[in-house]
């Protein structure tokens, strides 16, 4: 066995991340059995190691996190049994078992399995620390694209049919969380999602799974934020903190403190922890605090349905010319970005005020965002399972028809690889469609090395030296 000295985390981690290992009879350390159908992506940002893994364990489908320590002892170690941050961890991997305990506990009670991989390695440890050794000494991190001439109209077109495919792979994924829950549920759930940005969208999909849809609908906008932010654990009287009040903050508070009071939500209680929810480096208009009321207008504005607030102009978009595909884009914005009145029209948090006086709860890039990578894909499946071609041409047209959405790190890195200040990316005339052409070959190619299969390269898209 190697010395545990030569051995740190982030060898394990890429190991786990190339699956350098044998997968046949897989076991945890308790005798049940595992199946990787997606290891995850490499998490660089705080909390789990890996995110969005798919794994069969005794033959159950699980989704979530998996947390990567050289000893199972780590878990521990590292205090993670204390932090609700890892409560979606599903699966302990580890190079060896030093532990007594057979599965690892999170934060919540739930326990969860342990693997180790010490003797399914797929090669003599020794031969994998050479292989890494070299790749650290050969790999420049560059892509094989950057610095070489593109045929722009050849690049202009991966990028188009890249984002098809995303707008696709969504759909796909959404087809299978749609067992168990209606499209009512699952918008809800990507809208919550989508208004938690990176750091507090698991959080937000907790907090919409903890309270369905159809426990709030009809409901006026204070009940349900009072509802929301309780489950949340984000009242007031759920934080042990002494603070200061102003009068305003009184009324409301005690309002909102005294409805949850009364709800089937309090007097069953089923609480999220507050420490599950970021606020540091966060812009305030951005604080969860925010977005709570945000989509609390939503719902109660919805008159019928959540999917009905839309359906209608999304149908409209079928025959629409440019002029009424971008009326069409205005008012589905609209809908997603309601005015804060009252009480939040000033305030970020509780008490805390906000920099800009009537910032709007959800502004219109981040509607937009809603828009392209969740209320499109749902529709699209809804079109799909509804057999009506002529929602399934409004949806393309509409995703066709996209302006370019907010940069994010993915899309920008992208920017970087492929494009140079003799050709830039404005030739490609960038647009929400290729922007997620963008993110799917980061998450397809690019973040797995893939480069020997790059869409760019094998669709001709570079003038070879």
């Amino acid at each position: 066995m190697a010395d545990l000295k030569n051995i740190d985390e982030h060898f394990v981690q890429t190991v786990w991340n190339e699956q350098r290992f044998f997968d046949f009879d897989l076991k945890s350390t308790d005798g049940r059995s595992i199946q990787v159908l997606k290891p995850g992506f490499w998490n660089s940002d705080e909390g789990p190691d890996f995110v969005h893994a798919e794994l069969l364990i005794d033959g159950n489908l699980y989704a979530g996190d998996v947390e990567i320590h050289i000893n199972s002892s780590g878990w521990y170690n590292h205090k993670h049994h204390l932090d609700p941050r890892y409560n979606r961890v599903i699966l302990h991997v580890i190079y060896l078992n030093d532990d007594i305990n057979l599965r690892t506990r999170l934060q919540n009670g739930k326990r969860i399995p342990t693997l180790e991989i010490l003797n399914r390695l797929d090669a003599p440890i020794g031969d994998l620390f050479d292989e890494r050794k070299a790749s650290q000494e050969t790999s420049t991190n560059e892509c094989r694209v950057t610095g070489k001439t593109l045929k722009i109209e050849r690049v202009q077109s991966v990028f188009e049919d890249l984002g098809q495919e995303r707008l696709h792979e969504k759909a796909d994924v959404l087809r299978n969380q749609i067992v168990g829950v209606d499209f009512e549920q699952l918008l809800y759930q990507g809208i919550m999602e989508a208004l938690g940005y990176t750091k507090n969208s698991k959080s937000f999909r907790e907090l919409a799974q903890r309270v369905p849809l159809s426990e709030i609908r009809g409901e006026s906008d204070e009940s349900i934020q009072a509802i929301l932010f309780g489950v949340a654990g984000l009242l007031p009287s759920q934080s042990q903190q002494e603070t200061e009040w102003d009068e305003e903050d009184k009324r409301f508070i005690e309002r909102l403190e005294s409805i949850w009071e009364s709800t089937e939500q309090h007097k069953n209680p089923t609480c999220m922890a507050a420490e599950q929810w970021y606020f540091a480096k966060m812009r305030p208009a951005n604080y969860p605090s925010r977005r709570i009321p945000a989509i609390a207008q939503i719902i109660s504005r919805c008159q019928d349905t959540l999917m009905m607030a839309f359906l209608p102009l999304i149908e409209g978009a079928a025959t629409a010319n440019q002029r009424d595909l971008a009326s069409i884009r205005r008012r589905l914005q609209e809908r997603l970005t309601p005015a804060p009145s009252g009480y939040w029209e000033n305030r970020s948090h509780f008490g805390k005020g906000i920099p800009q006086r009537g910032a709007a709860l959800i502004g219109a890039a981040r509607a937009a965002d809603i828009i392209v990578n969740k209320l499109l894909p749902i529709t699209l499946l809804w079109a799909e399972q509804s057999q009506s071609p002529k929602l399934t041409e409004a949806v393309q047209r509409l995703y066709n028809s996209y302006p370019k959405l907010q940069e994010n790190r993915i899309t920008q890195q992208i920017e970087a690889q492929i494009f140079s200040q003799e050709q830039p990316i404005k030739l490609i005339s960038p647009s929400a469609k290729k922007q997620q052409g963008a993110m799917y070959l980061n998450n397809n190619f690019c973040s797995s090395q893939l480069c020997d299969l790059c869409p760019i390269i094998e669709g001709g898209g570079i003038i070879k030296d």
